[in-house]
């Protein structure tokens, strides 16, 4: 199925890109009519269940349109001279932030720093390699901080502005378990007054139940009530069985043997097996899926040969028998056992996609080996999942349904939460935050992440270091934290390890705010740049909607200290993930 956010691209472009100042893209009211009528024609004849070669033929033309957008867009569209992202970390090890998000190979940095410094991407990538075979946590902290230090201080390629933690409203009639790491499982969950309904908000529309496509928080909160893992995250951090019941280390760290529950069945009554596991391993890293995290298991052999496409098979993936599989690694990776824990161990039903190839991820046929099932899916509005009478653990799963309606303004939920038509919902608005802190049904918990901007090494002025230097160190990040986004207990970050994580360094690493060392950098820069006035310098700083009142102090502040001339553009989510792959591409 297409990813929802493709879709959307069109429709913002044009106007997205003026604000940029930039060339706007070549698409025109025609192209966008026409992509709208091609996304009501698949919806219309998925629900409806038309024959395959008819979706086919929409989802092609589709595709293409929107290719031909994309292609154009990234050919006018990648001018940002800063670009704003968070990334909540997916295990507790420092390498899911610095390697997994700014590594030289990752499909989540857009900040070119590797190309625009080879020397420095050599280290960078020497002391990564010795990090994820050093299993001494002292000395493998060492180097994942001097990995850090080249990102954010000696390149000064990412300008982190704050750690992130778990704020949300919760109905106090529920007992509640938050891992510090992935969603929360409801089937944790329990009501103190005997209710068996939950309503949990959902900011954007589900754009996939594809349990090996999806890569976004809001496909994966839905997935891990419906899909368990082999493992689970605790809310201590460790980790515990799940649809697996133990797991084996060989002793030199390459094989792992995963034991599965012999009780455990899908919704439709067909016993949960290794096949399935080793099904969607394999399935997550096809070259035809490509999935953004399948890189996560690079360590497997034979990696790189089946990503390719140059090996049709993943041996080091395999069944030993109905309930145990193993796979081979090619060196000792200390974090993979947490990978147990994550999706890209989640099994499929390849019996169930390959008869149902346009609907297997639609009510009634999708089938879970988790607590719940799929009873009902409209996009844009709302999803409601029900429990799984097959599943394993049934009888202690209390909360037996489960509403997801989709809204997408934080002001709105909080109004649907205090009238009482909501039971979660997080993603709260700023100017709300020290009233909301304040109710009995406020939650604050860890969740290791760092919100940060990334800085277009090639652009023109970000390209020299010294005036990434002045851009870093004149944000008042305290301010922001204090009067902007009234979270006086967030910390501000200076590196991008969070502060929940082994090797965190604190102030340690970075830039602190600076105005007088900010300016004086600046005009180090322009000197050398021959650039008599600070405001003939434009700065494009470019941020997806939602995060306006964060960066418009980031604006004011590089325009009242160093006197830039600073441009906005927002952009929705959907489409900001797109142009930017589309320019790292």
């Amino acid at each position: 199925m297409l990813k929802k956010r493709l879709v959307f691209l069109s429709f913002l472009l044009i106007g997205v890109l003026a604000l940029a100042a930039c060339a706007p893209a070549p698409a025109d009211d025609g192209s966008a009519a026409r992509i709208a009528e091609l996304e009501a024609a698949l919806a219309e004849a998925q629900a409806s269940g038309e024959s395959s070669e008819d979706l086919d033929a929409l989802k092609a033309e589709l595709e293409a349109l929107t290719g031909e957008l994309a292609d154009a867009a990234a050919e006018s569209a990648c001018t940002y001279s800063t670009y704003r992202m968070g990334w909540i970390m997916d295990w507790a090890d420092a390498g899911n932030m610095v390697d997994t998000v700014f590594g030289t190979i990752s499909p989540n940095n857009y900040t070119f720093w590797a190309d625009s410094y080879p020397e420095e991407a050599a280290t960078f990538d020497g002391l990564l390699a010795d990090a994820y075979r050093n299993t001494d946590l002292e000395s493998r902290a060492a180097q994942w901080q001097e990995a850090e230090k080249i990102l954010v201080e000696d390149l000064a390629a990412v300008i982190p502005l704050y750690h992130y933690d778990r704020t949300t409203l919760v109905n106090t009639d529920f007992e509640q378990i938050w891992p510090p790491f992935g969603s929360p499982r409801i089937a944790d969950w329990s009501s103190k007054s005997g209710a068996t309904t939950i309503r949990f908000r959902s900011e954007t529309a589900i754009p996939t139940l594809d349990i090996q496509e999806a890569t976004d928080t809001t496909s994966h909160f839905i997935l891990a009530q419906l899909i368990d893992h082999p493992y689970k995250f605790n809310a201590d951090g460790t980790i515990s069985p799940l649809s697996a019941t133990g797991f084996e280390v060989s002793e030199d760290g390459l094989t792992y043997t995963v034991f599965l529950r012999e009780d455990a069945f899908w919704s439709d009554g067909v016993p949960v097996t290794a096949q399935h596991f080793v099904d969607g391993v394999t399935r997550l890293l096809d070259p035809a899926l490509a999935n953004e995290y399948g890189y996560v298991m690079d360590a497997l052999v034979g990696y790189d040969e089946f990503t390719s496409g140059e090996s049709e098979t993943l041996d080091s993936v395999k069944v030993v028998d109905d309930y145990t599989f193993q796979f081979t690694l090619k060196e000792p990776r200390s974090y993979f056992d947490s990978l147990l824990a994550f999706f890209t161990f989640d099994p499929v039903r390849m019996d169930v996609v390959e008869a149902n190839p346009d609907t297997w991820t639609q009510p009634g046929v999708f089938v879970s080996n988790g607590a719940y099932v799929l009873v009902e899916r409209n996009p844009g509005e709302n999803l409601v999942l029900e429990k799984n009478e097959f599943f394993w653990d049934a009888e202690n799963v209390t909360i037996e349904r489960i509403e997801s309606p989709v809204i997408d303004e934080d002001a709105t939920a909080l109004a649907a939460f205090e009238a009482g038509e909501l039971d979660v919902t997080m993603d709260l608005p700023g100017e709300d935050m020290s009233r909301v802190a304040e109710f009995p049904e406020f939650v604050r918990l860890p969740r290791p992440g760092t919100w940060y901007l990334g800085v277009n090494t090639t652009a023109e002025h970000t390209s020299n270091l010294t005036f990434r230097k002045a851009l870093a160190s004149a944000i008042d990040k305290r301010t922001i934290l204090d009067n902007v986004q009234n979270q006086p207990w967030r910390m501000d970050a200076y590196g991008v390890i969070p502060p929940e994580i082994f090797g965190y360094q604190g102030d340690g690493v970075g830039y602190v705010y600076d105005p007088e060392g900010a300016v004086a950098m600046l005009e180090e820069y322009m000197a050398e740049a021959g650039i008599e006035d600070a405001g003939d310098i434009v700065v494009e700083l470019w941020y997806n909607k939602g995060n306006e009142d964060v960066l418009d102090a980031v604006s004011a502040m590089w325009e009242e200290t160093l006197g830039l001339d600073v441009r906005i553009v927002t952009i929705e989510w959907a489409s900001y993930l797109d142009i930017l792959d589309e320019c790292n591409n």
